[in-house]
């Protein structure tokens, strides 16, 4: 007989909302910083009366800072923690800080305090005038060697002293994840994509906590990725040597030729000097033109191979298991 008790009440399923702000920061040995972190963008994006987000990556650092996001993750429903398995840089983070940013809008801005948080109202309010891309660029800054040679040498230019400092709009954020790069310099990228983009001065402050990560290999590894990612100039530069370096020879030769004979085989330098510096110069512009050939040629292996950017080791806070849907 079919029983008469009543079925037990089944607890309604709570859907929390979609933020409409994410807020990402990458993360490598900030613990000291992280908190006066959280409380200012926990300050801002109050202000702004939003459902958010904060999407704190960590590039596996070596002082604790996985702990430190896992705790402030346990104390905020906000916070959301992408615990990288090591570090694999900073392009690589903020990469996987837009895949796992559910927002209709997407800040990035470093985790050392030297972009202000403060300045996130502004580019929330020029989203909402209706620009699509929104970055901060240092003000009062002559811009340095590395952005005139990108934009000398690349059809995509980059506003100068842009930082990765920056609001992207929705769809900006999926065309940026569905391009197929796994070496990225996320700046050019959005550079290429186009859209609205509009550019806020900022001053930088200075770190709150901690050492600068960045050291002189990476800034220039990231100038060079600046350039060959968006370039083959340096392929052609490889031809315009190989021809100066034909020409100088031709007149050599013609100098060698003219002296036999207008003047006689006396009037003629030592051959050894001569023969070794023609050796140095041609072996010197083979191996450069080799050099630039070589980093085409391994930028095509590894993207071939199509290894991930990053690999992330473990999710933390609420929601963790998610990432915002594929374009």
């Amino acid at each position: 007989m079919p029983s008469d008790s009543p079925a037990p009440a089944t607890a309604p399923t709570v859907v929390e909302p979609e933020p409409v702000l994410s807020i990402v920061s990458p993360c490598y040995n900030e613990r000291g910083g992280l908190a006066e972190l959280h409380r200012r963008l926990t300050a801002v994006c109050k202000s702004l009366a939003l459902t958010y987000e904060i999407v704190l990556v960590d590039d596996g650092s070596r002082d604790g800072t996985g702990d430190e996001i896992r705790r402030l993750a346990e104390a905020d429903p906000h916070v959301r923690g992408v615990l990288l398995s090591r570090n694999f840089g900073h392009q690589a983070a903020v990469s996987a800080g837009y895949d796992h940013a559910r927002g209709q809008a997407v800040v990035v801005l470093d985790a050392d305090l030297q972009h202000p948080p403060e300045l996130i109202p502004e580019f929330v309010a020029r989203w909402r005038g209706g620009c699509d891309v929104v970055y901060a660029y240092r003000e009062g800054i002559t811009p340095r060697l590395g952005y005139r040679v990108h934009n000398w040498l690349c059809d995509v230019k980059i506003p100068a002293e842009a930082a990765d400092f920056r609001l992207l709009d929705r769809k900006v954020v999926d065309a940026l994840r569905s391009l197929p790069e796994r070496r990225r310099f996320v700046r050019g990228l959005v550079a290429w994509l186009g859209f609205r983009q509009v550019g806020i001065p900022y001053r930088q402050a200075d770190r709150f906590a901690g050492t600068p990560a960045y050291t002189l290999r990476q800034h220039l590894r990231i100038r060079l990725d600046s350039v060959l990612n968006f370039s083959t100039a340096p392929l052609r530069l490889s031809v315009y040597l190989g021809l100066v370096t034909l020409l100088l020879g031709g007149l050599y030769a013609a100098y060698i030729i003219g002296t036999l004979v207008f003047v006689g085989r006396d009037a003629i330098p030592s051959g050894w000097p001569a023969l070794i510096i023609t050796v140095l110069i041609l072996g010197g512009v083979q191996l450069v033109c080799l050099g630039m050939v070589a980093e085409y040629v391994g930028r095509t292996y590894e993207e071939v191979k199509r290894r991930p950017s990053y690999v992330v080791r473990e999710l933390v806070g609420r929601g963790a298991g998610s990432e915002a849907p594929r374009p």
